[in-house]
Parts: structure tokens; C-alpha cells; sequence
């Protein structure tokens, strides 16, 4: 009997053990610091006139890719690249060249607001859409 619950205690011992560490529960006790996060236009950057596009982007923070992020977009020019009112399609209206700012919205992985940019480069093609200003 007495080897029983010797055997049961070190079994809980050990499995108390693995649990924790296979879960996580290291990283509660790594010491805190904001990381490296990265914002990268990934899309198309030559678009002809009429052309919608939802734009592609990838996130990173301490090289590994951050899924499910909130982010907003800006072009330099909305009379050469709009919006959508949403916000979450870009809209070729005429021909030019434009900055696309990407920010990254209340973001857990650092205490600033990380943003990417890139160019876009609008060509001739169809007629500007609706939505273009």
C-alpha cells in the first residue's frame, strides 16, 4: 500500500510537472519586452485604373508571423488609389503614384503603433469606379 501512494505521488509530481511547461507556462515568467514587429505590403503593386484589389499584407512580430490583426490603410493620393468606405479594398482610379501606409491597430505585441509602407503604381486601363473621388 505504502509503495502505491508512494508510485501516485511521484506520478503526480511529474505529470504536474510536464503539463505546465508543454502549456506555456514559461513564457509568464520570461522576462517582458516589446517585439520587433514588422508590417509588409505583400500585393500587387502595379494596378490598372478600375481595379479592386483587397489588399495583401503580412505581420510579424519577433519573426513569427501575427495572425488576426486589426489594420487600417491611407494612400497619399485618393484621387490615384482609394478606398472603399470600409476600408478594406483599394480602388484604382486613375493613373499615378502613390505611398499605401499600413498601421497596425491596438496591437499587444508593442506599445507604438507599427506601420508599413509601400508604392503603388497606378497604370491606364478601364474607367475609374464610384467610389473614386
Amino acid at each position: 500500500m505504502r509503495l502505491l501512494r508512494s508510485l501516485a505521488a511521484a506520478a503526480v509530481a511529474i505529470f504536474g510537472g510536464i503539463a505546465p511547461a508543454s502549456c506555456g507556462f514559461p513564457d509568464i515568467f520570461r522576462p517582458a519586452g516589446l517585439k520587433d514587429v514588422v508590417v509588409r505590403y505583400v500585393g500587387d503593386s502595379v494596378l490598372s485604373t478600375g481595379q479592386r484589389v483587397a489588399p495583401a499584407v503580412t505581420v510579424t512580430a519577433g519573426g513569427a508571423p501575427v495572425p488576426t490583426l486589426r489594420l487600417r490603410f491611407a494612400s497619399s493620393d485618393t484621387t490615384v488609389l482609394a478606398l472603399t468606405a470600409i476600408g478594406d479594398t483599394l480602388v484604382a482610379c486613375r493613373s499615378g503614384h502613390v505611398e499605401l501606409t499600413i498601421r497596425l491597430i491596438s496591437s499587444m505585441v508593442t506599445d507604438t503603433a507599427p506601420a508599413g509602407r509601400d508604392s503603388i503604381h497606378i497604370t491606364g486601363g478601364g474607367p475609374p469606379m464610384q467610389t473614386c473621388p
